[in-house]
């Protein structure tokens, strides 16, 4: 049985190990227990095992893109929020989100900053 101890809980999933590292920190920085896939088959089965509070997305990633990785979270956990940061950001890539289930989208540029505020609207970290 899953116990949750009061700690948010992020599941970051990008191809790039750079950018996962750099969210990671992030996070971590306030209190936050991290876990990390590289492709969106990956990401399903993490998520399966540590029931995350929010999982942060990439679009475009191989083997398995960040649609329809996103369209099987919602499906599978519709109560996870879901948040798309993407370097191909454009109206058709966020409106698509959305409309599969994403809570909302950012840049990849911007994403660092919202941190904060993403945390806070999923409960105090321990």
């Amino acid at each position: 049985m899953f116990v949750r101890l009061g700690t948010v809980r992020v599941l970051i999933c990008d191809d790039e190990q750079d950018i996962r590292l750099l969210y990671r920190s992030a996070f971590q920085q306030f209190g936050v227990d991290v876990v990390v896939a590289r492709n969106g088959d990956e990401c399903v089965r993490v998520a399966e095992d540590d029931h995350p509070d929010m999982v942060v997305l990439d679009l475009m990633m191989p083997i398995r893109d960040g649609f329809s990785t996103l369209a099987e979270l919602h499906g599978r956990w519709p109560s996870t929020a879901v948040y798309i940061v993407s370097a191909f950001a454009s109206p058709e890539n966020f409106m698509r989100s959305r409309a599969l289930g994403a809570k909302a989208c950012y840049d990849k540029i911007d994403f660092l900053g919202r941190i904060p505020d993403l945390i806070g609207q999923h409960g105090t970290a321990a």
